[in-house]
Order: structure tokens, then C-alpha cells, then sequence
């Protein structure tokens, strides 16, 4: 049985973005995808044995995600995961396009799952959160045809990823996860947990601090700073 964890927002300074395509046709490459040495498995990034566990929580069409993904995670995957540290997982809390046709925040996270399912999540998931829609949420821009020019841009076998795309127990175990989250106290995104403790954090060294504390020994010395 899961314990109980108190909800705490997770605030983060929103003090930049990575330029954004506005023509939905064109895609951005993303500036720090995650490195192809780092160990990977799915979703999960890093060392099973790691001293400490990292989980993110969050939605494609989220923007303060797409500042976590930008601004923060590769300096825990460079400081942490690379060392040996961290054990990185990122979970699906996909609930902006709730109630909206086409619901993106639910497509998104499929055609993520399907490119898991071809050994590609972490560049798909990198593509997406650098292409996210600048003006905002449910706008119509994740879009097949977008999530396909993505799909070949990370190599997907394309027949394969659009047979994924319909089907239904993608979508399924999606809103599962979500469901997840929610049963542990997560009301938005991100939600990012710390060894399972959700966290409010205004800092990367705060973080860092919190990370380095929890692994003892284990943890380097050193590490990057982001604004």
C-alpha cells in the first residue's frame, strides 16, 4: 500500500524559454537531449542500485514542465544520473487536455509511450518538450502529423508508431498513471518526488543540496548551476 504524501506545490522561477517554432509544421531540435551513454530502461534513467530516487511527474503540453525539462533535468542528469547517484523516472500526469478534442496532453504521452515501446522515449520525449506550443495549452498543435515528423526525426519505424498511436490500451495505461499520481497527493505538474517525498523547491542547488545530503558518501563533489 502506498503511503500517504502531503501535497506541496513544486514552485520553479519560470526565467526563460528555449525558442519556440510558431509555424506548427516546423520542429526545433532539443538543445540538451539526454546523452546516449546515460543507462536507460523505459522511462527510467540511471543505476537500479542508485541511493536516490528522482521521479517527475508531468504533461507534455505543460509549460513549467517544458522549464524543468529545459532548465533543470540535465544538470540532475549530468550531475546525479551520470554518477551513479540518481535513479531518474519520468511518469505521465497528462491532464491539461482533459475535456478537450483532440485531448493533446493524452496524445502526446501516447506517442511517447509508443516511441518507448521502439527503445526512443527519451529522444521523443525531448522533442516534444522542445517543440511544446508557445502560445499556450489545447490549441490544436500536437497533432498527428506533428507527432509523426517527430516519430521520424527520432528514427521510429513509422507504420509501427501509427498502429501504436490508436491503440487503446496506450491510452488506457496512461490515464492509469495518472491515476497513480493522483492517489499520492499530485493535483498538477511537475510533480517532482525525492526518495517518494514530493517537493517544493525554488532552487537547483536547493535540490542539489537535498540530493547530495540523502546519497552521503555516494554523491561527488561539485555540480552545475542553472539561473
Amino acid at each position: 500500500m502506498l503511503a500517504v504524501i502531503a501535497t506541496v506545490v513544486l514552485v520553479i522561477v519560470l526565467n526563460s524559454h528555449a525558442a519556440a517554432p510558431t509555424n506548427p509544421s516546423a520542429l526545433n531540435p532539443p538543445a540538451n537531449p539526454v546523452a546516449d551513454s546515460i543507462p536507460r530502461q523505459g522511462a527510467i534513467l540511471g543505476s537500479a542500485s542508485a541511493p536516490v530516487k528522482v521521479d517527475a511527474w508531468e504533461d507534455f503540453q505543460c509549460p513549467y514542465c517544458q522549464v524543468w525539462t529545459l532548465q533543470w533535468e540535465p544538470h540532475v542528469i549530468q550531475d546525479f544520473v551520470a554518477t551513479g547517484v540518481v535513479r531518474y523516472q519520468f511518469h505521465d500526469y497528462s491532464f491539461l487536455g482533459t475535456g478537450h478534442s483532440p485531448d493533446e496532453s493524452l496524445e502526446a504521452a501516447v506517442a511517447a509511450q509508443c516511441a518507448n515501446d521502439q527503445a526512443k522515449f527519451w529522444p521523443y520525449h525531448d522533442w516534444l518538450y522542445a517543440n511544446q506550443n508557445p502560445n499556450g495549452e489545447n490549441q490544436g498543435w500536437f497533432t498527428q502529423a506533428k507527432l509523426d515528423a517527430i516519430a521520424l526525426k527520432v528514427g521510429l519505424d513509422q507504420a509501427t508508431f501509427d498502429t501504436c498511436l490508436v491503440d487503446p490500451a496506450k491510452a488506457a495505461a496512461v490515464r492509469a498513471e495518472q491515476a497513480a499520481g493522483t492517489a499520492i497527493g499530485i493535483t498538477g505538474t511537475p510533480a517532482i518526488f525525492v526518495n517518494n517525498k514530493l517537493q517544493k523547491l525554488n532552487t537547483y542547488a536547493d535540490l542539489s543540496a537535498m540530493i547530495r545530503s540523502l546519497a552521503g558518501p555516494a554523491a561527488s563533489p561539485g555540480g552545475s548551476a542553472v539561473p
